[in-house]
This record gives C-alpha cells, sequence and structure tokens, in this order.
C-alpha cells in the first residue's frame, strides 16, 4: 500500500451482539483524506453469513450496546464541532435519539441489566473554562493554579480541571445522574448483576501524585454511597462483578511502591471480595511471568473470566477460570481488537498482518469469518505478509520479530522500524508504515526487544537501566537475520522508530557504524530534562538518577558523532516527548555540519500518527518513504555527505 491508501483501510471497534444471538453490530472507522476528518459507520452482521448492512452513515459512531431486552442499540456518535455524545436508536432501524449533552463528550456506555438506564463517563469541565461562550479561546482563560504533578494528558491537554466523572441516565425520560463529583478522572463502571451497584476506578488517594495506584469503588445508587474495594496497592482498571454479586474481578498492575513501575510490570487479573468492613486483600489470578492481560474490558461468564492476552506480537482471546487456569478462545498470529459473547458464541473483531480487521464468529466448533472490510484495501494492491524470525543476540539471549520483503531478488535496502514503550510490542497486525516501505521496495524489519511487552515480566524488565545496551543488541541481531535470510544490503540499513524507538534511532544514528540514514521521530535524547512527561518516573525508572549517567545515556550529548543522514519529526503538542527535545537535536546536528531536516507537525499529540489529522498521517508516511529513498537508494546522497 501507499501513504495515499490510508483512506481505505477500514479499523474495526469492538463488537456487541444482540441479545438474541442473531447479529452483531459493530463500528467502522476511516480516515477521509478529502475532509482531513475520520468517520465511523455502524454495521449490522447477521451470525449466520448473510450480508452485513450498514445502519448508520456520515458521522463518527463509535461504542454500540445492545440493550439487554433486544429493544435498543445504545452509541456514541461525534459530528463536527461537538464531542461525542449518547443516541439511542430502535432495534428495528429508524432515527436515533440523543440522550446526552455534555459539552466535552461522553465514553464507556453500559446498559443497565433491566435495560432501563445506561451509565457512563463524561468529563466536567469546571466553570468558566472549554465550554463557550464564557471561554472563546483557551488564550482567554483564566490562569491555572497547579498543586501537583499530574496535571495533563497528551492528545488531551489539561485534565485537572476537567476530571472524568460516572453517570448514569434514564432511558424512558433522559433524566440524568450524576454519581462521582471528587476531582479525580473516574473509568470503566460496570453494573451488579441486580443492577443496584455499579463500580468503577479512580485515583482518590491523597497522595496520588506520587503514589501510581488506582482503587476499585463500589457505588450503592440506593444508599448514594461510595465504598472503596481495594487497598491502594494497585493500579487497577476495568471492574467485573461476579455472577453472585459478592466479588469484583478487575485489572490490575503492580505499582512498585512511589515509582511508577506500572510502565514495565504486567497486568494481571484480580479477584476481591464484597462486604467486609474493610477492603478484603485481592487474590490474583494469573501469573505475571507467564501471562501479560491487554487493559480491555473484562466479561464474566458462567466458567470464568474472558480477557485479552499479549503473547510474542499476538493478542489471544482467553478464560481464566476461577483457579487462575488459562484458556484459548480465539488465538493464533492474530491481534483481536474486541469481542462480545452470548450463550457460548463469541463474536471477535480480529486484525491480522494483511487484515486491519474483520468480525469472526466462534463457536467450540470452530471460527468463521463474517464480513470483508478489508477488500477496498486488497484490490488496491498486493499487501506484503509478515515472516515470523527468530535469532539470537551477541549474548545469547533469544530475540523474536518479523521481516516483511518486497518482490524481486535483492539486495534491498533494509529499515529496522522500533516501537516505542519500551514496554509495548509490535505484532500480527497490518502496519500501514511497514507496507508503504516495503511496497516502496524496502525490505522492513520489526522487533520486540527486551523492554517489550508480551514476553513476561523479566523479558519487560532487562531494559531497566539498560537502554541503548541489551536492546541493541536484539535489534541488531534481527537486522543480521534480514540481511542473511531476506535478500538485505548490509551497506544500506535505514532505522526509524517514535518515542521510546526514537530514542533508539537517535542512539543508533549516534553510537552505531550499523546504519547509513535515520528518522528520530517524536523522540527524548536529553534524559535530564525534567519537561519529559510531566513527570520523572519514567527517567528514573528506566535510566537511574545519576545525572552523569543521564548524560551518557542521552543521544544528544554525542550529536558531533553523528555520521549519517538524520529526519527529525515532532509533533507540536506532544506531552510525552516534548518537541523541544527534536529541536533540539536537529539543531545540534545542524550547527555540527550534519545532513538533517526536521519536521515539524502543527497541533499534533504523541499517538498522531494512528489518530490525528488523516492529511498529517499521510503527509508522514510519504516523508518516510521520500527520505529513506534520498538516503538509503542509488543516486541519494547518504553517508558520504554527512558530517
Amino acid at each position: 500500500m501507499k501513504a495515499a491508501d490510508l483512506g481505505l483501510i477500514q479499523v474495526l471497534g469492538s463488537p456487541t451482539l444482540s441479545p438474541d444471538g442473531h447479529c452483531a453490530v459493530v463500528s467502522v472507522e476511516r480516515a477521509d483524506l478529502a475532509t482531513d476528518r475520520y468517520l465511523a459507520d455502524l454495521w449490522r452482521v447477521p451470525v449466520d453469513g448473510a450480508e452485513p448492512s450498514r445502519i448508520t452513515s456520515g458521522e463518527l459512531d463509535r461504542e454500540p450496546r445492545w440493550s439487554p431486552d433486544g429493544r435498543w442499540l445504545a452509541f456514541t456518535r461525534s459530528v463536527p464541532g461537538s464531542g461525542p455524545q449518547l443516541h439511542l436508536l430502535p432495534h428495528d432501524g429508524g432515527t436515533p435519539r440523543v440522550l446526552t449533552s455534555h459539552p466535552l463528550g461522553v465514553s464507556s456506555p453500559q446498559w443497565s441489566p433491566d435495560s432501563t438506564a445506561i451509565a457512563y463517563v463524561a468529563r466536567v469541565p469546571e466553570p468558566g473554562r472549554y465550554v463557550a461562550p464564557i471561554a472563546q479561546t483557551a488564550s482567554s482563560e483564566p490562569p491555572r493554579r497547579i498543586t501537583g504533578l499530574r496535571y495533563r494528558e497528551d492528545g488531551i491537554g489539561y485534565v485537572l480541571d476537567r476530571p472524568k466523572q460516572v453517570f448514569t441516565v434514564a432511558v424512558a425520560d433522559g433524566a440524568v445522574t450524576q454519581h462521582t463529583t471528587e476531582a479525580a478522572d473516574h473509568d470503566g463502571p460496570a453494573w451488579s448483576p441486580d443492577g443496584t451497584r455499579l463500580a468503577f476506578v479512580a485515583a482518590r488517594h491523597a497522595d496520588r501524585d506520587t503514589v501510581p495506584a488506582r482503587d476499585v469503588f463500589v457505588r450503592d445508587l440506593g444508599e448514594r454511597r461510595t465504598t472503596v474495594v481495594t487497598r491502594t496497592d494497585l493500579r487497577a482498571s476495568h471492574p467485573a462483578f461476579s455472577a453472585d454479586g459478592d466479588q469484583v474481578y478487575f485489572l490490575g498492575t503492580e505499582t512498585g511502591g512511589e515509582l511508577n513501575e506500572t510502565y514495565f510490570n504486567p497486568t494481571s487479573l484480580w479477584v476481591t471480595a464484597l462486604g467486609g468492613a474493610e477492603p478484603a486483600p485481592a487474590t490474583r489470578l494469573t501469573d505475571p511471568d507467564t501471562t501479560d492481560l491487554v487493559p480491555q474490558p473484562l466479561t464474566v461468564t458462567g466458567t470464568g473470566v474472558l480477557a485479552l492476552v499479549g503473547r510474542r506480537g499476538a493478542v489471544d482471546l482467553v478464560q481464566v477460570a476461577p483457579d487462575g487456569a488459562v484458556a484459548d478462545v480465539v488465538a493464533g498470529p492474530t491481534h483481536v481488537l474486541g469481542y462480545d459473547v452470548r450463550d457460548g458464541l463469541v463474536v471477535a473483531a480480529v486484525a491480522s498482518d494483511t487484515e486491519a480487521g474483520e468480525l469472526h464468529a466462534v463457536t467450540p466448533d470452530g471460527s468463521r469469518r463474517l464480513t470483508s472490510f478489508g477488500a477496498p484495501l486488497a484490490a488496491a494492491g498486493p499487501l506484503s505478509r509478515m515472516h515470523e524470525v527468530s535469532g539470537t543476540a551477541a549474548d545469547g539471549y533469544p530475540v523474536h520479530g518479523w521481516v516483511l520483503r518486497p518482490e524481486g531478488d535483492g539486495p534491498f535496502p533494509v529499515v529496522l522500524a522500533v516501537h516505542g514503550g519500551p514496554f509495548r510490542a509490535f505484532g500480527w497486525r497490518l502496519l500501514d508504515q511497514a507496507q508503504a516501505c516495503v511496497d516502496a521496495g524496502y525490505v522492513v524489519v520489526m522487533g520486540n526487544p527486551r523492554g517489550s511487552s508480551g514476553y513476561g515480566a523479566e523479558h519487560g524488565r532487562a531494559v531497566r537501566h539498560a537502554f541503548g545496551d541489551v536492546d541493541v543488541q536484539d535489534l541488531t541481531a534481527l537486522v543480521d537475520l534480514a540481511v542473511d535470510d531476506f535478500a538485505g544490503d548490509p551497506d544500506r540499513v535505514g532505522v526509524i522508530g517514535a518515542s521510546y524507538g526514537g530514542f533508539m534511532a537517535a542512539w543508533l544514528a549516534a553510537r552505531s557504524d550499523r546504519f547509513a540514514s535515520a528518522i528520530v521521530d517524536r523522540a527524548t535524547v536529553e534524559w535530564n530534562d525534567a519537561d519529559i512527561d510531566d513527570d520523572v518516573d519514567y527517567t528514573h525508572l528506566y535510566i537511574g538518577t545519576d545525572p552523569e549517567v543521564q548524560r551518557l545515556k542521552s543521544p544528544l550529548t554525542y550529536a558531533e558523532d553523528v555520521a549519517i543522514p538524520v529526519l527529525v519529526v515532532v509533533a507540536e503538542q506532544d506531552l510525552r516527548c516534548p518537541p523541544a527535545q527534536g529541536r533540539r537535536f536537529f539543531s545540534a546536528l545542524h550547527r555540527a555540519g550534519k545532513r538533517t531536516e526536521l519536521l515539524s507537525f502543527p497541533g499534533a499529540s504523541h499517538m498522531f500518527h494512528d489518530s490525528g489529522l488523516p492529511r498529517h498521517r499521510q503527509a508522514r508516511l510519504d516523508a518516510i518513504i521520500a527520505w529513506f529513498d534520498e538516503t538509503l537508494k542509488p543516486g541519494g546522497n547518504g553517508r558520504s555527505d554527512a558530517g
């Protein structure tokens, strides 16, 4: 695929099954390059294999949820100039009814068991902010008085003056009730089986700036009383009541005390009992050394809890039994995006290396594909398969990753892609950047070096205080595999990465002689900069507190040693890796007489390559191909012109 094909990628949300199990509804989203916005339609998909039908069109419709009685379909709809609001559509079609009017929009709708109300989350701005006509523009708002460390989030901006709160809305008359008011974000509302209580998570403890825990709370709707049910020792998310309502399951990550070790600790399934005078100790059901769950909603069944798990680049759907035994439900070289279950029937949105997502019906007898949303992209041109590879690093550690190869005999220039995090992972999912590079004639190498998720706790922690060391060994071993087994040219190897991957691209550009070109995208290049992510947990955990060590682990320190062309990419509203970091690296390279350029995206946040303006995403892909064409292909001016 080419950058211009971005608009052909159809991305599926999590499906919802009708109570009778006859059909599913799923949101199908695409980037519209012509209008520079996103559109998402709801599709009704029969599980018997009949043709799917579109039931909404032309807006941004997401998060569909069938009511338990089957009469209604709730979903969120965004229109230009407004945040998403909750809408209600009769099961047999018609005109949706708007249920909410929150100025900053709503999310996470959940039906009550009796279908009379919907719980959801909405940000509540303090008076005089964000909402016209009081606050016509951000520059006209009054100043903010900030007393804590965690007051902004990338892609959102300030959050201290617009916390998330939990609400319910009555379906009959649209009456809205707010159930939380504390100055903290509240997430993941879940109903008890009898509909009398709501569970949710929040960080309400006084020292939440330094202790990154998040507790599970239960709200008794009749008594209007909220109780904390965990002990502020885990970072909890996605609660779900047991079938009898006496326990709450939830996902949780150990925090590591005052330092935020949630950066690299696996996520486990926990359960805690309700009803005691004090919070009971939670019981961990899954082994963090072997099972790293994905932060997605849980589903309690009669025989266990359904959850998603990351495994060596795959995301599988599993069932966790009460004794902690894990059984596969949907597994393979795929990525499960979301699912729903009804009476033993599972409908799952599943992506792969050449499919952005299709809906599958899964029963004990097997799996059937129900949709073909990827047909327009497939028709535009061939998509490259990912070849799984394994090898050994210089110190004997096993490495794992993938190589994508163009058609033909080669040798081909090589592009090493490094993911962010580092406690993240590449895997079995269609990646537009990789496909565009292969289409342009490059062998693409992607791997999950030490520090990545999905390989157990020790693999994730192995890179702590070892940035630029063990991870470099793993990545260069994967480059060797691409050169030896996939017709890669050892003299024409480029590297690209964003976030942690951007650090790695800058580090390799300065400290390795294996590469002929680099793209340093939204990177941290100087660890003693206190503005990184507005807190110091990340730096202290991964690099350490010694200023000299921080200096020696900073690519900026070695800018004069760079001998290859470097394209630096920054997002001007990036709150994770501030654009000043990239600009500083570009300036140092430029002053040292190196070949370098700066590509700066206005208004873009850290994750703009996935969710930013469609035209920005296309421009970034075009720039990647153009840079590597100039510096790695014959006729370009690569290493010989640098420095």
